[in-house]
Parts: C-alpha cells; sequence; structure tokens
C-alpha cells in the first residue's frame, strides 16, 4: 500500500503534467483557431467552470447542514477530472463535435487551475514563490527559445518543473503554462511522440494507482449523510452551474460558442471526479468520516457515466428528430 501511495504521489507530479502539457498545446490551439478565438470568448468556458465549481460547493454545504454531514467537506464535488472527462466523452459521447471537446477542454482546465489554487489558499499556506518566480522566468526563456533550440528548450522545462513541484502549487499547473507557449502547428510531431505514451501508459498508471486505496465499505455507508450529500451536491450542482453561468455568459457576450443542448452534455461531463475530489477530501480533517467522503467521490463515478451515458442518447435522438422533421 505504501508503495502504491508513492507510486500515485510520482505519477500525479511527474507523468500526468504530460498530460496537461498536452492539454496545454491543444487549448492554445483553440483559442488561437478554433471556438475561442473571438475576442475574450475563452471567458465563457471558464464561467462556466466557476459556476461548475460554486454550485457543487453551495448545494453540498447545504445539505450537510441538514443531514448533519461535516461542512469542511464542501471542495469534495467542486472538482472536475479532466483525463476522465476526455476518455468519457471518447467513449460515451461519439461522433461530437469538435467544439463540444474544445468547450470541455477549456472548462476543465479552467476547473482544474481553480480547485488547485484553492487547495493552494486554503489548505496549503506554505507557497514558496521564490520557486514560482523562478520557474516562471525559465518558461519565459522556453516560450522564447523553443522554435528555434528544443533540445536545449526541454532541459530548461525539466529543470523549471522540478523547482515549481516544490513551490507548494501542483504541478499540473506547470503543465498547462509550458503548454501554452508552445504553437500547435510547429510541435505536431511531438505532440503525435507524447500522446501514446499519455493514452497507454500515463492515464491508466494514474487511474490504477488512485483507486488503489484501502476501502471499507458497509450498507450503512452507502445512505450515510455525507455520501448522499456528496452524491447530490455532485449529480446535480455541476451540470447545473456550468449550463447556468455558460448560458448567461453566452446571452452577455452575444456569442453562442456552443448549443444549449451540447453546454448541457458538457455539464454532465463535469459530473466526473475522482483525484482531484480525494485530495479535497483528504485535506477537509474528516476523521472518521475520510471514508465516506472517498466512498461518495467512488461511488458518484458509476452514477455519473451513466448520466452522460443517459444525456447522450437523449441529445442523439433529438438531433434525429430534428433532422427527420426538416426532411
Amino acid at each position: 500500500m505504501e508503495f502504491m501511495e508513492t507510486a500515485r504521489d510520482w505519477i500525479s507530479t511527474g507523468p500526468l503534467v504530460l498530460f496537461f502539457f498536452l492539454a496545454g498545446i491543444e487549448l492554445r490551439a483553440e483559442l488561437i483557431d478554433g471556438s475561442f478565438k473571438k475576442k475574450f470568448s475563452f471567458l465563457i468556458p471558464f464561467s462556466a467552470a466557476l459556476g461548475g465549481m460554486l454550485f457543487p460547493a453551495l448545494i453540498y454545504f447545504l445539505l450537510a447542514n441538514g443531514l448533519d454531514a461535516p461542512t469542511s467537506a464542501w471542495g469534495v464535488p467542486m472538482a472536475t477530472d479532466l483525463p476522465l472527462a476526455l476518455l468519457a466523452l471518447s467513449i460515451l459521447a461519439t461522433k461530437v463535435s469538435n467544439r463540444i471537446r474544445g468547450f470541455l477542454l477549456a472548462l476543465a482546465i479552467a476547473d482544474d487551475l481553480g480547485s488547485i489554487i484553492l487547495i493552494a489558499l486554503v489548505y496549503n499556506h506554505d507557497i514558496d514563490f521564490g520557486r514560482l518566480a523562478i520557474s516562471a522566468l525559465l518558461v519565459l526563456i522556453f516560450w522564447k527559445i523553443a522554435p528555434r533550440f528544443p533540445i536545449v528548450a526541454a532541459l530548461i522545462a525539466i529543470v523549471a518543473w522540478g523547482i515549481f513541484k516544490d513551490s507548494g502549487v501542483h504541478p499540473t499547473v506547470f503543465g498547462v503554462l509550458l503548454g501554452l507557449c508552445i504553437n500547435h502547428n510547429e510541435s505536431k510531431w511531438l505532440v503525435r511522440k507524447i500522446t501514446p505514451l499519455v493514452n497507454y501508459l500515463v492515464i491508466p498508471a494514474f487511474i490504477i494507482t488512485t483507486f488503489w486505496i484501502p476501502w471499507n465499505f458497509t450498507l450503512a455507508l452507502v445512505t450515510s449523510p455525507i455520501v448522499v450529500a456528496l452524491i447530490v451536491a455532485r449529480l446535480v450542482g455541476k451540470p447545473l452551474g456550468i449550463y447556468i453561468f455558460g448560458a448567461i455568459t453566452m446571452k452577455i457576450a452575444r456569442h453562442k460558442v456552443i448549443s444549449g443542448r451540447d453546454l448541457f452534455l458538457v455539464g454532465t461531463l463535469g459530473t466526473i471526479g475522482l483525484s482531484v475530489s480525494m485530495l479535497f477530501a483528504n485535506l477537509a480533517e474528516l476523521g472518521q468520516e475520510l471514508n465516506g467522503a472517498l466512498f461518495g467521490v467512488l461511488i458518484t463515478l458509476p452514477l455519473a457515466l451513466l448520466l452522460i451515458l443517459s444525456s447522450a442518447q437523449i441529445l442523439k435522438v433529438s438531433r434525429i428528430q430534428e433532422r427527420n422533421q426538416e426532411h
């Protein structure tokens, strides 16, 4: 068990950074040439992410007060796991447009960054701003020299990662920042090389080590106040917050980057949370309720997948009916 805990920590702060590096590259492509190339349109998925964090936290807090569950677990239902959300999108919701994937990518990155920043501010008071400043300087150098001196840039990136990972802020943030410095068109060969490694090795290892924790299941645990509150907060709060904030921001901006139906699908995809949610649970000082919080995270995962699959099927039937009416 101790070995798996060490492996989980190593994967989440090391190899998983490669996934977020690729996500940063893809996000830059969306910002420059994709769905969010219009000025400030990236604020729409960022706003949806904010709603998707606020609603679950608020619903959990209210339910926890009513059901006598620990209110300190308010952060557990907030986070979306980007690797698992994209995996669910590709498996359960096939034939989706690039616009949906781009919106989910931007939303989930904003969600991850928001969660990590929240963890740093609320639970971690040992942030080393000196390390962050040095890392920022090295990233700036990386951005300037990467196109002309890729090998030197790669070495600088490794050094910067080594400094950043001990700064008190999770290194996945570093992966996104580094990816945003890379031009997608100029580094297609790099994406082709890294993608198989991430898809077939890093992500499976991440999932296995995340699930490899001591579980203590009891029948009473299923209906315990903390589990019920976590399930409702995530499955209701996430899609509701994402949809409401996303729809309002699109109306204010007068820029419909995604349809209402597809926004609802993205909202259901946002219900997938695992590793960051478990991190929130471990940091919330829950005592004997910790096992209930971890179980709540685990049991919500298959329920979220059923919700996503149902939403995708409903949208598919709706589109077919619309096409038939047009003909």
